[in-house]
């Protein structure tokens, strides 16, 4: 069974989704980067909430296994960040970093 490329066809009025490029360099929105950035960011967050945030933030930036995808150290090499400079940046910053997302 074929099916014939008129089922496949856009009309020049219909706009297609588009994708801001401005992410990543370039390479476009990627739900997998987001993701990573969103832990991440969520790591940060609870690290500067203090308590029992901060020390589950803290077992998470040093726990060393490196076959979860979503590991600190396989998030920041997927990134392509150094885990241990990012790491002491994150403990170490002399002001606090923002975590909230800009307006596109």
């Amino acid at each position: 069974m074929t099916e014939s490329s008129e089922s496949y066809t856009v009309s020049s009025s219909e706009k297609l989704p588009q994708m801001d490029l401005s992410h990543f360099g370039g390479r476009g929105y990627d739900s997998i980067n987001e993701l990573m950035r969103a832990i991440i960011l969520r790591t940060i967050e609870d690290f500067n909430s203090g308590g029992e945030f901060r020390a589950e933030a803290l077992e998470y930036l040093f726990n060393e296994e490196e076959e979860y995808i979503f590991s600190f150290n396989a998030i920041c090499r997927h990134i392509g960040f150094d885990p241990e400079k990012t790491r002491n940046s994150i403990i170490h910053a002399t002001h606090r970093i923002s975590t909230r997302r800009r307006a596109a």
